[in-house]
């Protein structure tokens, strides 16, 4: 395991995607500030961090729901997904 402010920023990563299934299947809004992670102040930081990196894209991957427009070639598919996919390996 790592350090201890990597994994807090993680488990904040974690815990927003998870917020974020539970919003899509059960209709339950996502709270806008992260949940409490810890009493350290430095952890709960980058755990808020974690949880405010979590962009559209993530969460559309997440739920296995990166829409795009009808029409579209499988082409501009397969470049939107790369663009998603590598947005979200460069804001981690």
């Amino acid at each position: 395991m790592g350090h201890n402010w990597e994994w807090s920023q993680q488990r904040g990563r974690e815990k927003r995607l998870e917020a974020e299934r539970l919003a899509f299947t059960n209709g339950i809004p996502t709270p806008s500030t992260p949940p409490f992670h810890s009493y350290d102040a430095t952890m709960q930081s980058y755990f808020n961090h974690g949880w405010h990196s979590v962009s559209q894209c993530d969460i559309r991957l997440h739920l296995g729901i990166a829409k795009t427009p009808e029409g579209t070639d499988l082409i501009q598919k397969i470049r939107r997904l790369k663009q998603c996919l590598h947005h979200s390996q460069h804001s981690r």
